[in-house]
């Protein structure tokens, strides 16, 4: 794992490695420290960088008040995509919250806790896929001289579009064939890649899960009819809400379930049948960060007006929590309509069908 370390006391920079060298020791993950010392190396470090992580003093000149390491915060935010942590005195005057990328630290803490910190975020693979040298850029460079050169003559003669218009369209052609990348090295999906949160849309759209009056609910009006157009208005006029219910409202002995239960337990088998979407009524979604898991159902539903959706989302009466992302979406929307189209079959008197096949007239 590279480290980037930029700090400009000498007894600091002394104590950072002397961990370093005694961390790699006891641990799976060997760490290579890159020590900045001033403004100027640390920015120049970053023109081309291929680091995992960064540490980072706020304060680089004895002889300044200003936090000069601020300026290296405000680069990498920008412009890199590797987790910060700040270790100074000056960590007061920082307003950004922390997150799992950005950790904020004093001087006095344990320092081999910030380095098992960093290192836990590195066994992820998170630098290796978005890093500079990562598997992203590795599937981008493919894009480019493998697929897009071979058919970029395609929008180069496109007269009908504009270049805004040509720009998107190339756009969502990279991130179609990154997708069939990804989806060739996939194995198992992580409950978390079933959410985007917060959504990206701007405004409510099929897929988002929605909080209103206490008790969550799916969006599920087709997407060509929720789109906003440029007038501001949808083709729908009503949207339609569906229903999640908390497990224990649907699956029988819920509460009675613990880590413990045995597979054979009747009824852990039963809410692996509702995992697996065996009841057609309805479709699980999954625990991930602070969204419960839940069942939304086809059959609680009911519709709202558009122009009262509007005003409840700008009253903070409907708050969107998370959209479903592809491909689960497109699961749940099919299953919906399939619990609706289905027809059922005549039934046949199994005794008759069975004389017809092995009884001669």
């Amino acid at each position: 794992m590279n480290l980037l370390i930029v700090e400009d006391d000498k007894a600091t920079i002394q104590t950072y490695l002397d961990n370093i060298e005694s961390f790699n020791k006891k641990s799976d993950v060997q760490i290579t420290a890159d020590v900045k010392e001033n403004l100027a190396d640390a920015k120049n470090s970053l023109i081309s960088p291929d680091y995992d992580a960064a540490i980072i003093d706020l304060k680089l000149s004895s002889n300044s008040v200003d936090l000069e390491g601020l300026e290296i915060v405000d680069e990498i935010q920008n412009k890199l995509r590797f987790p910060m942590f700040i270790v100074s005195g000056s960590l007061g005057q920082i307003e950004q919250k922390e997150s799992a990328f950005f950790k904020k630290r004093s001087r006095d803490g344990n320092f081999k806790e910030i380095l098992t910190e960093i290192t836990d975020i590195y066994k992820t693979g998170v630098t290796n896929i978005l890093g500079r040298k990562g598997t992203i850029e590795e599937y981008l460079n493919s894009i480019f001289w493998n697929h897009m050169s071979n058919s970029m003559d395609l929008w180069i003669n496109d007269t009908t579009r504009t270049p805004i218009e040509k720009e998107n369209s190339l756009l969502r052609y990279t991130l179609l064939h990154m997708q069939e990348y990804i989806d060739e090295a996939l194995e198992k999906y992580h409950p978390s890649e079933f959410y985007i949160t917060k959504p990206i849309k701007k405004n409510i759209f099929t897929g988002d899960i929605v909080e209103l009056e206490k008790s969550r609910y799916l969006i599920l009006t087709p997407s060509c009819d929720i789109v906003l157009r440029k007038d501001g208005e949808r083709s729908a006029q009503f949207i339609l809400f569906c229903k999640i219910k908390g497990l224990v409202e649907v699956v029988k002995n819920y509460d009675k379930l613990t880590p413990e239960t045995t597979t054979n337990n009747e009824d852990r088998k039963r809410i692996a049948g509702f995992f697996q979407n065996n009841n057609q009524r309805y479709h699980f979604i999954p625990k991930a960060e602070s969204i419960e898991p839940g069942l939304v159902d086809f059959q609680d539903k009911f519709t709202i007006k558009n122009s009262e959706v509007n005003e409840l989302l700008k009253a903070d009466k409907i708050i969107r929590i998370a959209t479903i992302s592809q491909p689960f979406l497109k699961d749940i929307i099919s299953r919906y309509s399939n619990y609706y189209s289905r027809q059922g079959s005549p039934d046949f008197e199994s005794d008759e069908l069975y004389n017809s096949i092995f009884i001669s007239n």
